[in-house]
């Protein structure tokens, strides 16, 4: 299994046989994919920046609603937050995305803007990948994605959510996060390989969203 970063919070997920796009982006200012196919597309909540299916070619199966969604290929569970520290009033909702792919477990934290209660961090208890929003503008505070990262002890940590300089609105900086961190490493390509040596655990990986090709 390998994972694709197109920036912001848009990856695609590619195992054998198929692949899924999380978060697909309208334009916020990273060049936009061209046709960009998957068989599947999952959505952690309805904002711009996070829901364009339509960049996906192919005629995608779309995941979006509460629940456990189990596919002929993998497990997804979205679990409902909030996008804010208010029960949502400020900004609406949230949904974690849980993945069972391949015997790899992966949580995308979509915009999540609070620590979770104890009952989802329960839930979610150790993935394998954690995919964290770490610019804290319109996401939870870096103290309290530090606190996430220590509850659920995930194996890898891949920050997303940030600004760049491609980014045309304000996000906070990734060193900001990156400074409370040593074990950190910046993969030059936008395609990480998922191997068992990176699932080791605590590592943080900077994946660039700068495509190669």
């Amino acid at each position: 299994m390998k994972l694709e970063y197109f920036g912001h919070s848009m990856w695609r997920i590619v195992a054998e046989g198929f692949s899924v796009v999380l978060d697909p982006f309208d334009n916020i200012g990273y060049p936009m994919p061209q046709n960009l196919v998957a068989e599947y597309v999952i959505i952690s909540h309805e904002h711009h920046d996070h829901n364009n299916v339509a960049l996906v070619k192919g005629s995608p199966e779309v995941i979006r609603t509460s629940g456990i969604h189990q596919t002929r290929d993998f497990r997804a569970e979205l679990i409902p937050v909030f996008h804010d520290y208010n029960a949502g009033t400020q900004r609406g909702k949230n949904h974690l995305i849980k993945l069972e792919i391949e015997g790899v477990t992966l949580l995308h934290c979509g915009d999540l803007g609070h620590l979770p209660e104890p009952a989802v961090l329960q839930k979610i208890n150790q993935p394998d990948i954690l995919m964290i929003p770490v610019g804290e503008v319109y996401t939870l505070g870096l103290s309290d994605a530090r606190n996430l990262i220590e509850a659920i002890r995930p194996k890898l940590i891949l920050p997303m959510h940030y600004q760049t300089e491609k980014l045309n609105f304000r996000l906070g900086s990734l060193d900001t996060f990156t400074q409370h961190y040593t074990d950190v490493t910046y993969n030059d390509s936008n395609t990480l390989e998922i191997t068992p040596e990176l699932l080791k655990g605590g590592r943080v990986i900077i994946v660039s969203w700068k495509r190669m090709d």
